[in-house]
């Protein structure tokens, strides 16, 4: 892989951070720019940062977070997000990163790529421990080609949606 393209998965797999993320950051004397993003641990700094309600709630011991009126596993969503990233970042799959810059370069906002992409892992996870089903790289892959529509499709209020 080359730097220019380890620069951009490590773009495309870390969430921005905003001023209050920023100044979280300074509060705690963390230089940012001495994080290594192909370091699993270490990125996991930023994406905490960039989720700062979600690392307030963990703090508080709180198992759930209510987000856009969603109840929320703050522990659950940041490790998703890290799934994201290291597949992003390793390229495996390789259509995780493809999928990341065909939705940037369509104008979604990065993070949403983000939320958009760990649904996926969501789906595949949930698949796994509830059904007990194996994981099925051609449902991934499939559900990756699907997105945004079927993000989309779940931003929707339920009396909105087209009958399935």
């Amino acid at each position: 892989m080359t730097s220019s393209d380890a620069e951009a998965r490590i773009a495309a797999a870390i969430p921005p951070l905003d001023d209050r993320a920023r100044e979280r950051a300074a509060a705690q004397d963390w230089d940012l720019g001495l994080l290594d993003p192909t370091d699993p641990d270490e990125r996991a700094v930023p994406i905490r940062l960039a989720h700062p309600a979600f690392e307030d709630a963990i703090e508080r011991g709180d198992d759930e977070l209510i987000v856009d009126g969603r109840v929320m596993n703050p522990r659950l969503h940041l490790m998703i997000h890290e799934i994201v990233a290291t597949q992003i970042i390793d390229g495996d799959p390789r259509v995780r990163f493809e999928t990341a810059e065909r939705l940037i370069a369509a104008g979604r906002d990065r993070h949403d790529v983000l939320h958009m992409l760990g649904s996926t892992v969501s789906d595949q996870i949930w698949s796994a421990s509830h059904d007990r089903r194996p994981y099925d790289r051609a449902t991934h892959i499939a559900a990756l080609a699907a997105l945004p529509g079927s993000w989309d499709q779940l931003a929707q209020p339920a009396g909105d949606r087209p009958a399935r």
